[in-house]
């Protein structure tokens, strides 16, 4: 398979996604998320933990991407309704069903699997927009 990958395409909207987990985590939902983690204010990461994990997500976000790039490819992708299409189909397959399966046997709230999937959900979408915007030909 012949995927051509446009690798700035890929870093943009993974980029783009970790900000929107800022936004997500940060301001419009860190009540609720915090409420259904049981994380609290006062605790803190060290610098070590907060390096592994934003350079981790970042990494993993990569990943996401550069394989969403695949997609695109493998089922055709020519504009943003497709882009839309193929990242929902991506999130219901794979993230949503794998978060709430985890979450349910580790009895967390159905809550907490609304947050973060809903979080992917409007990542994916705006990284599968991303990633067509910026196609290479």
């Amino acid at each position: 398979m012949d995927v051509k990958v446009n690798y700035a395409a890929v870093a943009v909207a993974a980029v783009v996604m970790f900000f929107i987990g800022f936004l997500w985590y940060s301001v419009l939902f860190q009540a609720q998320w915090m409420a259904y983690t049981g994380v609290a204010m006062d605790q803190q990461m060290s610098g070590a933990e907060m390096g592994m994990t934003f350079g981790g997500s970042l990494v993993a976000y990569l990943i996401v991407f550069y394989v969403q790039t695949h997609v695109h490819h493998a089922f055709q992708v020519n504009d943003v309704k497709g882009a839309v299409q193929a990242a929902f189909w991506n999130w219901l397959g794979f993230i949503l069903t794998a978060m709430f399966v985890t979450n349910a046997y580790q009895m967390k709230s159905f809550g907490l699997t609304l947050v973060d999937s809903s979080y992917w959900l409007v990542s994916m979408i705006a990284g599968g927009i991303i990633l067509q915007k910026m196609k290479k030909q």
